[in-house]
């Protein structure tokens, strides 16, 4: 006795299209989960214990976006503290110009868009971007677990 097929191509193509988008949206998240810890580790401590804001440049320039299949699907606002509007448009046309370079599945890029980022982290010894860098290694598998099981229902 042979097996026939009776669902449809169509019936397949729509339901491989329905999963892919359902694995695209978890994925999406968890990686802006984990951007949303990493921005809110750099930018959200007390000057202490971080940098002290001269002119909000600096904070304001921290963000993120997730890339998918090469186009950016979800960024972080880049908010401005003080009068770091300047800070805010170079992180996210910093954090865009990195993404050209991921046309293929998922990225996510964490970015301090003014150019003295560096100079404060080595100069000052204070933490720009190095303790959310840490923060997301220690991290990355507990969000690809939870993605993990999330797309396993």
């Amino acid at each position: 006795m042979a097996i026939r097929i009776t669902t449809s191509m169509s019936e397949i193509d729509a339901l491989i299209k329905a999963e892919t988008e359902r694995v695209d949206k978890i994925a999406i998240q968890a990686l802006s989960n984990l951007g949303d810890m990493c921005v809110a580790e750099a930018r959200d401590r007390a000057q202490e214990e971080s940098w002290f804001n001269q002119t909000g440049n600096l904070r304001s320039s921290v963000g993120y976006v997730v890339v998918a299949h090469g186009r950016i699907v979800k960024s972080s606002d880049f908010g401005t503290v003080l009068h770091g509007s300047e800070g805010s448009r170079a992180g996210k046309a910093l954090a865009e110009e990195r993404a050209k370079k991921y046309s293929n599945g998922y990225a996510l890029i964490v970015v301090a868009g003014m150019n003295y980022a560096e100079l404060v982290e080595a100069r000052d010894n204070k933490s720009v971007l190095a303790s959310a860098e840490l923060l997301a290694h220690a991290e990355f598998y507990n969000v690809m677990e939870k993605l993990r099981n999330q797309v396993a229902k």
